[in-house]
């Protein structure tokens, strides 16, 4: 073998360990092109959102139906505890531990808030089977009166006081005002309810010595502003008189149409004659011509009255561009005489002219 035959050789050799025959070669290379195909061509995205919608609507029958072994189970558990009773019941021939039974039965009644019919039902059964009567007569203890309102349920213009009345004097009222079911642990009833402006709902149940609840008795209450103005008549008889501003020792005094203020530090006076201007649901506006302040003439001024409560012996005014001053009334002796709590002038009595 020359030199040339030994290096042909090798190189066949070579690459006949090396080398696929070209079929598997053609194999490979297509079974590389598509996965890598694959790999490149994201899933269509409608075959994403089909995905999706299927995965939530088995999510959502499997709720569905986790809900409903639910609810069967619990209305089973409760058909069971009845048939349970029911059957303990109807095996018992012994009379006195019939009475208790029902008498267990009859306070679960109650405790479950079964309603008044339920629980007349039941007595008068008890009083079928065990033959003792005085279920019945005990039927009167088990049915609540309801209660009422003083007061009609609607619109009225200013703050009301709503009474609740029973319908058994020796019962319970329970009241929510927030438009929430009545409880036995909601708010007890003892005093009128003072309604304020605005809308409120009151309901209230009422239970008796048994413990049973009436049904619930509702009211919707809106209740708007005083819309009406005190008249002119009103606001001169509720301001005239002596009123007297203790931390300072000033004085007023007050008549049909005239307006005096009496200021001890320094010693002077102020007013004069006034006339109502105008009028506002708890006060209003005098005018006081020629304002004089110790002799000299300011020209008209402006006051404005705040009533304050009704009863409350006060009232409050202020000058045109000055704060709110508030005087309370002096004691009337008679006589058109009125006591201060302090000396003026070298006295504690004023007379009005």
């Amino acid at each position: 073998m020359n030199d040339e035959e030994k290096v042909t050789g090798k190189i066949e050799s070579v690459q006949g360990n090396d080398e696929l025959p070209a079929e598997e070669m053609d194999s490979k290379n297509q079974k590389t092109s598509e996965k890598s195909l694959a790999e490149e061509i994201p899933p269509h995205p409608k075959g994403k959102k089909k995905l999706i919608i299927i995965l939530g609507i088995t999510g959502g029958i499997l709720i569905l139906a986790v809900l409903a072994f639910f609810l069967v189970n619990q209305f089973n558990t409760s058909n069971s505890n009845q048939n349970s009773d029911d059957k303990t019941i109807e095996n018992t021939t012994d009379k006195e531990e019939l009475k208790k039974l029902y008498d267990e039965l009859i306070s679960s009644y109650v405790a479950s808030g079964k309603s008044e019919a339920e629980i007349l039902a039941l007595l008068e059964k008890a009083a079928k089977k065990t033959g003792d009567q005085s279920y019945i007569t005990e039927e009167e203890n088990y049915v609540v009166k309801n209660p009422s309102f003083n007061l009609a349920p609607g619109a009225y213009q200013g703050t009301q006081s709503l009474e609740i009345v029973k319908g058994n004097a020796t019962d319970k009222l329970f009241y929510t005002l927030d438009g929430n079911v009545p409880e036995k642990t909601s708010t007890e009833y003892t005093s009128p309810i003072s309604l304020s402006i605005g809308e409120t709902t009151v309901k209230v149940i009422e239970v008796n010595s048994k413990d049973v609840c009436s049904s619930v008795l509702a009211g919707n209450y809106i209740l708007t502003s005083l819309e009406r103005n005190v008249t002119t008549e009103e606001l001169i008889n509720r301001i005239s008189g002596v009123w007297y501003k203790e931390d300072t020792g000033s004085a007023l005094q007050i008549s049909q149409t005239t307006f005096r203020e009496y200021i001890p530090k320094p010693l002077s006076t102020a007013g004069g004659d006034f006339v109502v201007v105008s009028t506002t649901e708890n006060g209003g506006t005098i005018k006081i011509s020629d304002f004089t302040v110790d002799g000299n003439n300011q020209g008209d001024m402006l006051v404005d009255v705040d009533l304050g409560a009704q009863g409350d012996n006060k009232f409050s005014f202020r000058y045109e561009g000055r704060d709110w001053r508030e005087f309370t009334a002096a004691d009337y002796l008679g006589g058109n005489q009125y006591r201060l709590p302090f000396t003026f002038a070298g006295s504690d009595i004023m007379t009005m002219n």
